[in-house]
């Protein structure tokens, strides 16, 4: 009798653990990168760098560049979108150029922006990078802690 109850339970506990999940949200999923996730890109300036809850900014008095390495998913390609997040504050300007390497440190491509908005979230798009590339963003962060990169995001095929 309690092998039966102990059968029962454990079929009850197995069926418990069933998940149903949609099939889009399954194979179709973006992969955010946090900014504080990025590094100063001189070593020479890792005081400079400042991390935030909300991402990365440069508290020099001179702009200086942070590099992320952008998380995506190895089957996505050929081309993909990504987001840049990010904010300014009056006059001041965030540049960035997002690279794409193949797997054997091949450079792809890059695409590059400049921008003085407030708040952004611009979108850019690698036409050749492929699947298992490696994908990094390079920022020149304005001075004085004048703006603040949030993030990047790879947008899944």
């Amino acid at each position: 009798m309690r092998a039966a109850i102990f059968g029962l339970l454990l079929l009850a506990g197995g069926l418990s653990g069933i998940v149903v999940l949609d099939a889009d949200a399954a194979t179709s999923q973006d992969v955010n990168t946090h900014g504080a996730t990025c590094v100063n890109f001189n070593a020479a300036e890792a005081r400079d760098i400042d991390f935030l809850s909300s991402g990365v900014r440069n508290i020099n008095a001179a702009a200086r560049p942070v590099i992320c390495a952008v998380k995506r998913h190895p089957v996505t390609g050929p081309g993909q979108a990504f987001f840049i997040d990010g904010s300014n504050a009056a006059g001041a300007s965030t540049s960035c150029t997002a690279s794409s390497f193949s797997f054997t440190g091949v450079f792809r491509t890059s695409e590059s922006f400049t921008e003085s908005t407030a708040t952004y979230d611009r979108s850019l798009i690698l036409e050749t990078v492929s699947f298992f590339d490696y994908v990094s963003l390079l920022c020149t962060l304005p001075p004085s802690g004048r703006g603040v990169l949030f993030g990047v995001t790879a947008v899944d095929n």
